[in-house]
């Protein structure tokens, strides 16, 4: 005799297949997704020097888990990054291109545009970009067009400076450090631009002070303070994100107090961050990315803007360097480090 099961059926003893596994919400968002079925990813970003993993491709995997796909089973990743150098970063957005991925998820701006700039067709998400419309990531932020959509970021400088300004009104000289390599040569111009217009707007003396491995830190740090500098703006370049317990140690070696946008970086010792949950971000990119992979086109989806921001404060850092934040800024902190 032969048995004959409807649709409705053969789904049902495939779930409880699953459930009897003892890991039910797991489970069953495995199963939501259609057997047999590899979907492909491509993942890049502008990577360190060290080949260190990104954070960011973690919260991405997590939102992935959370929708149902499971890498080895349904889901496939294929990370690309350039070590530290953003020269390196065309051949390897190419190669995804060329490796046939349904999907590349990009991790910032400059990643995005060579992405961008490998294909006009492969679908690109990305999990955090700075303006995608001024930099021409995109048309407009309700109607992206093209093959490009994703979650801005606000990296929040402006806010940054004000918030330095406030805690520190006597402060003049500043400097910012930044991973040269790691700024694309197209997006560089801009990127200073930003950063001295809102250094300007709040009286402060911008010194730039590029870096191109962590031995340059030190030397760097050492000639700022010597020349006077007093404040230090720390950019959220993955190499330095990642070396924060050696390079914030060596900010206040020097005396010289720390803003910075990442929130990586406090726990390290930055006096004072503001910013977005870069991690949380990517985590919700991952639903993009499945209406992707489900038939939306990126053109219809609309760029997902963040909503929360986070100010913390550190403390130890602040009674280190003699510096008594103001009320005004406590008050509004949502972490102290103490």
């Amino acid at each position: 005799m032969r048995w004959g099961f409807g649709v409705a059926t053969r789904a049902f003893l495939v779930l409880m297949s699953c459930l009897m596994a003892g890991q039910m919400a797991w489970s069953t968002a495995v199963c939501a997704q259609p057997s047999g079925s590899l979907r492909r990813v491509g993942f890049l970003w502008i990577g360190t020097p060290d080949g260190s993993p990104s954070p960011s491709l973690a919260s991405f995997r997590d939102g992935m888990r959370e929708r149902g796909y499971l890498e080895g089973r349904n889901l496939a990743i294929e990370v690309r990054d350039g070590r530290g150098d953003a020269a390196r970063l065309g051949p390897e957005a190419a190669a995804l291109v060329a490796s046939g991925v349904e999907v590349i998820v990009t991790q910032g701006s400059g990643p995005t545009a060579i992405a961008k700039q490998a294909s006009s067709t492969v679908p690109i998400v990305f999990g955090a970009a700075g303006d995608p419309v001024g930099r021409g990531l995109v048309a407009s932020l309700a109607r992206p067009g093209g093959n490009v959509t994703g979650r801005a970021i606000d990296l929040g400088w402006n806010k940054a400076f004000e918030l330095l300004r406030e805690a520190a009104p006597n402060i003049r000289r500043a400097g910012l450090l930044y991973h040269a390599p790691s700024v694309p040569a197209g997006y560089l111009p801009i990127f200073l631009a930003e950063r001295k217009t809102a250094a300007a707007a709040l009286g402060f003396d911008l010194t730039l002070l590029p870096i191109s491995s962590l031995d340059e830190v030190e030397p760097a740090l050492a000639g700022f303070a010597t020349a006077g500098g007093e404040a230090l703006f720390v950019n959220g370049d993955p190499g330095l994100v990642t070396e924060r317990r050696v390079v914030l140690p060596l900010v206040l070696r020097y005396r010289l107090a720390s803003v910075c946008t990442d929130l990586r970086l406090p726990e390290a010792g930055c006096l004072i961050t503001y910013g977005d949950d870069v991690n949380d971000s990517f985590r919700q990119a991952a639903g993009m990315v499945d209406r992707i992979l489900k038939g939306a086109k990126p053109a219809d989806l609309p760029i997902e803007q963040p909503t929360k921001f986070m100010l913390i404060i550190n403390a130890r850092t602040a009674k280190a360097l003699a510096l008594t934040i103001p009320p005004s800024i406590l008050a509004r902190a949502d972490e102290v480090v103490e």
